[in-house]
């Protein structure tokens, strides 16, 4: 297949979709008026969780087209099935310092029950990734206790994961526990690698995005995949194999011009299991860790 004909899921299809068509049915281009319209159509579901469903979607979308989405276009749909099935998640709280540092700090009434506002930490990202059907798009929040919350939507409909219900859903065999630990480990280990691996992080989308599928007006950026996370020997290979590993955040005090920093923690085989570490200038400053 040529390069310039790769197909990207599309995030918040449906919400996108409704707002087309609703331009052409009522000659008119006015976001908020639509916002509005299908404001009061949520109103009108049957249920509170109908209800708040249709709400949560037209929210994501309002924030889209208000450009507060980042975009994040990966390069290799690889990469995504990586950090989805084959990082493990061995703690998240690097991953609150980063949002503390880096997010958004919000105060907003919660999707599920308008009389509890929150101020929270936030990420707003919408993905695109190569030959994959279904558009997903997530709101990871740290909340005022601490804790994490994934707030998303894809094809399917929308949704919240706690840290708590992913804490239940490791022990689970069913397929609904599966896809909850599923997506709470991806959307975790989607902002470590980013934060891990800034190199791979570049303004716009990929090159073979020529179609124009998808026009969003929030940041653009191409997501591709490291070289350290790459297995030995398989560098030149046109499917790349992964190594297999976790995200940590250098949180003591030994680790003084690097605290704070993410790092790659991967596991290999060498008479038996050991940890090694791409991620430090100075291998002498890791070396405690390796052996934790």
């Amino acid at each position: 297949m040529d390069k310039t004909e790769i197909k990207y899921s599309v995030p918040l299809r449906s919400m996108w979709e409704r707002f087309h068509d609703w331009t052409i049915q009522m000659h008119n281009q006015d976001a908020g008026q639509f916002y509005n319209h299908v404001y009061q159509y949520a109103l009108t579901r049957p249920t509170p969780i109908e209800q708040q469903g249709v709400i949560l979607q037209l929210n994501f979308w309002n924030k889209d087209y208000k450009g507060e989405f980042l975009h994040v276009w990966f390069e290799q749909k690889e990469l995504y099935d990586f950090l989805q099935n084959d990082v493990s998640l061995k703690e998240l709280e690097s991953i609150k310092q980063y949002l503390t540092t880096n997010g958004d700090h919000l105060s907003e009434k919660d999707t599920y029950d308008p009389s509890i506002v929150y101020n929270y930490v936030r990420h707003d990202i919408a993905l695109h990734v190569p030959y994959l059907e279904e558009g997903y798009a997530f709101s990871f929040c740290l909340m005022p206790d601490n804790t994490i919350a994934i707030f998303f939507a894809d094809d399917k409909g929308v949704g919240r994961i706690h840290e708590s219900e992913y804490d239940i859903a490791k022990d689970r065999k069913d397929e609904d526990g599966k896809a909850v630990e599923r997506n709470f480990r991806f959307a975790v280990n989607l902002l470590a690698y980013m934060e891990c691996f800034p190199e791979c992080v570049r303004d716009g989308v990929p090159t073979t995005n020529n179609e124009t599928i998808y026009q969003s007006k929030g940041r653009n950026v191409s997501l591709g995949i490291s070289e350290k996370i790459i297995e030995d020997g398989q560098k030149g290979s046109k499917r790349p194999h992964m190594r297999k590993g976790y995200f940590k955040c250098l949180s003591s005090d030994f680790y003084k011009n690097k605290r704070g920093q993410i790092i790659f923690v991967r596991e290999t085989m060498v008479k038996g299991k050991s940890k090694t570490i791409d991620m430090s200038d100075d291998e002498r400053k890791v070396e405690k860790f390796k052996h934790t």
